[in-house]
């Protein structure tokens, strides 16, 4: 019992001594008077607890397709616990991420944060996502912020990060290869692969066993490598083509680089584990990806000023991108909880490396700045409807699977015909759309 609660319980005692010396024959006046001792009482002990009123608890699960990072995961989320007593934030870390979270979410286990998967867009996120209108951003704040809303105008997913595409590349077995200036064009970039080929490096990795890593060449977010074309797949929502000229232009250099020998070996056991070892030690020398990635050949061991980016030869802007755009489901129990991470999240970066989202937390990241130092400028994307992304799931398209399986096709009519069938389905479900 505190001071206070003591001073009210001995004011109402004196106040019924008082009464009774008096000689009043009145009872009333000194249970009243203790009623109104134990009111005030609750009243105050109301008042000391009501910080706890509201205060965060329960359990959230977050899915991460982060399995390199599983111990700085659990280091984060317990620095977010330990500024909110009574929580617990747990990480799953899925390697086949975008397998895996689609069966969860249609068996009704969705985790209570992860981020946007096919075949979620702008017209279903409403339909797996809660509304985050109310979280503390804006688009003053957040890069893409405007990119998350849904079609009914409503916010859903945000991205933690940012990045821009370029080649990683390594300067050692650059200079073993005698190789002294990055290549400008595609030609120059050839030269270089054919350099790097004679010395007994690989010239460009892929880790084509595991698909995913080849998203940065066949993506039509931002029309491909050499374009320019901020229009992305909005684009291709609005012609009857999916792989024309500008798409194939990008998909005939790996085409190119396979033919010449100038991708791995045995291509199809290339495994994104051994492809980050072998680019860390130098027996690889380029792979087209993001900023994000240049930070893990350090970590296994590379020098970090033998470790660059440049931008793709011949490209008229620096591909640039939102990075996963994280939600909540609108299945959480705790979503309150939910949304703290997710702001928590938005105001520290998980990994040192990771390029924020977040316009006011300061970006110092050497890579990025060499591959800005070249004068090639970002293209920021406009935000895409949820046109594109309906007619490629009506057809089933996979264009990463598709863009592994033209690229290792032998025969040129085949691989023709390959674009061809494809291009027909596409015109064929674009006319359910065309208004």
């Amino acid at each position: 019992m505190n001071q206070r609660h003591l001073s009210i319980i001995l004011a109402g005692t004196m106040l019924a001594g008082v009464i009774t010396g008096c000689g009043s024959t009145e009872s009333a006046a000194p249970a009243e008077s203790q009623a109104t001792a134990q009111i005030t009482e609750t009243e105050a002990a109301t008042a000391d607890t009501a910080e706890t009123v509201g205060a965060l608890s329960g359990t959230i699960t977050v899915a991460s397709n982060r399995t390199d990072l599983e111990e700085r995961l659990a280091q984060y989320a317990q620095a977010f616990m330990d500024e909110n007593p009574g929580t617990t934030v747990e990480f799953e870390t899925i390697k086949e991420y975008d397998d895996v979270i689609p069966t969860r979410i249609a068996g009704g286990e969705a985790p209570d944060l992860f981020y946007v998967v096919d075949p979620i867009n702008q017209d279903t996120y409403k339909d797996y996502f809660l509304p985050i209108d109310d979280l503390e951003f804006t688009a003053d704040d957040i890069l893409f912020y405007e990119n998350g809303r849904g079609t009914d105008g409503n916010l859903y997913v945000l991205p933690l990060t940012v990045s821009y595409c370029g080649m990683v590349y390594n300067k050692a077995a650059f200079a073993k290869a005698g190789v002294t200036d990055i290549p400008k064009t595609v030609d120059e970039f050839m030269d270089v692969c054919d350099k790097l080929d004679k010395a007994g490096i690989t010239p460009v990795g892929t880790a084509f066993k595991d698909i995913w890593p080849i998203y940065a060449w066949c993506g039509w977010g931002e029309v491909t490598l050499t374009a320019g074309d901020n229009r992305g797949e909005n684009k291709y929502a609005q012609q009857d083509e999916i792989y024309d000229d500008v798409m194939l232009s990008s998909m005939n250099i790996v085409r190119e680089l396979y033919k010449k020998g100038y991708l791995e070996d045995d291509i199809m056991s290339a495994n994104w584990d051994q492809f980050k070892l072998d680019l860390a030690q130098g027996k690889t020398a380029m792979h087209y990806s993001e900023t994000w990635l240049p930070a893990q050949f350090v970590e296994l061991g590379a020098d970090p000023k033998d470790i660059g980016m440049f931008p793709f030869p011949g490209a008229k802007n620096i591909k640039a991108g939102a990075g996963k755009q994280w939600g909540i489901s609108k299945d959480t129990e705790n979503p309150e909880l939910a949304k703290a991470f997710l702001t928590y999240m938005l105001k520290n970066p998980v990994a040192d490396t990771d390029i924020p989202s977040n316009k006011n937390i300061e970006v110092n990241d050497p890579f990025v700045a060499e591959l800005l130092s070249y004068g090639i400028e970002p293209l920021e994307p406009i935000v895409g409807d949820a046109t594109f992304s309906n007619i490629k799931n009506d057809i089933e398209l996979d264009g990463q699977k598709f863009f592994l399986t033209y690229v290792m096709e032998e025969s040129d009519e085949k691989a023709a015909a390959l674009i061809a069938e494809w291009n027909d389905k596409w015109a064929a479900a674009r006319a359910n759309y065309i208004n």
